[in-house]
């Protein structure tokens, strides 16, 4: 069932925000039919979730959805989507613990999938490279962390694994450039990755640190969210040391509220927004960057009823910026929002 809710617009009476969001329409997809998992193409014309095994595709026109189209390829609950731009393809990962890319064109062909079973555990985050779609990256609750490059023989190989974490991999980051890689894992360790000349991935730094979300903000700047926080750390690259260190705090949400894996932190660049889950809430985070330096800023807290519920909210952002999905599992709503920034207003 989905909910046209265009004329309910959220909050946000303060001029001096920089943006605010409305809910444009929400589809129920009750428990125990997760969705762990959201996507959203880079122009904004489909967007993906999983329902248990399921991957559901939208068709969006003018804010709505055209028809639904179900897939059914894993043998376990989808755990992450991920749209390629250029490619036109789909590409999901599974407790099942394999990864499968689907040709938009042919969703529900499966002669034309590409599966792919290298972990032996549930996939808990995947990314793929800005700069070349013949690349992407997984981590799985096997401990792993997988890169996958595409080759000549127009098959995708995995072609390096870390095995170096202790625990489940739970976040991954790369930077836009794409040459260092950021992990976070359960076994409380954050990794600084760089890549080689030789195209060959090494560990540069370790640093302590226990949480489910981290994120490139730019090359010299990450942020990471520690679990059952009320700050988010951000660190600065020190030029002396060649080592990361933690810069700031930024205060956020209160702590004291579980808090579940599979939302991955996002920054947009173009919009200088970062979107980061903490407990029961969806923070957007603001950052400005000038000659003196740089700050950020907590724009917007979106607040879920999740009292009793260990924090069962997952979602993503779209690449503009533009758009945001959540379900959680306490309401049993998919949520779609439309983020409107303070320049765009009449």
């Amino acid at each position: 069932m989905i909910h046209n809710t265009n004329n309910q617009q959220v909050q946000q009476e303060n001029s001096q925000k920089y943006l605010s969001h409305k809910l444009l329409f929400s589809i129920s997809q009750k428990y125990p039919d997760h969705s762990f998992a959201q996507a959203i193409n880079y122009n904004n014309t489909l967007m993906a979730y999983g329902s248990k095994f399921i991957c559901k595709v939208i068709f969006f026109k003018n804010e709505n959805f055209l028809n639904v189209l179900q897939v059914k390829k894993h043998q376990n609950v989808i755990s992450t989507l991920t749209f390629f731009k250029d490619r036109s393809q789909l590409i999901s990962g599974s407790y099942d613990s394999s990864i499968i890319i689907y040709p938009l064109n042919l969703l529900s062909s499966s002669k034309h999938l590409t599966k792919l079973k290298q972990h032996t555990h549930l996939i808990t985050c995947l990314i793929v490279s800005k700069n070349s779609e013949n690349f992407f990256i997984s981590g799985s609750l096997d401990k792993n962390i997988k890169f996958w490059t595409f080759s000549s023989q127009s098959c995708w190989t995995c072609t390096q694994t870390i095995s170096e974490h202790l625990d489940q991999v739970s976040g991954l980051s790369l930077n836009e450039d794409g040459r260092k890689l950021i992990s976070c894992s359960r076994d409380k360790q954050i990794f600084i990755m760089e890549r080689s000349a030789d195209q060959f991935w090494y560990i540069k730094q370790k640093i302590q640190g226990n949480g489910y979300r981290i994120s490139f903000i730019t090359t010299n700047i990450f942020s990471f969210q520690p679990y059952d926080g009320t700050h988010l750390y951000l660190y600065s690259f020190d030029t002396i040391t060649g080592q990361y260190i933690k810069s700031r705090e930024l205060s956020i949400s209160k702590g004291g509220q579980g808090c579940q894996y599979f939302f991955p932190q996002i920054y947009i660049s173009s919009k200088q927004l970062l979107i980061s889950k903490n407990g029961y809430f969806v923070n957007l985070i603001k950052f400005n960057f000038n000659s003196e330096g740089w700050d950020c800023k907590l724009e917007e807290e979106i607040e879920y009823n999740q009292l009793g519920n260990f924090g069962n909210i997952f979602g993503t952002i779209s690449d503009n910026g533009e758009y945001l999905v959540t379900w959680d599992c306490k309401s049993g709503l998919l949520q779609v929002r439309k983020i409107i920034y303070e320049y765009q207003k009449e």
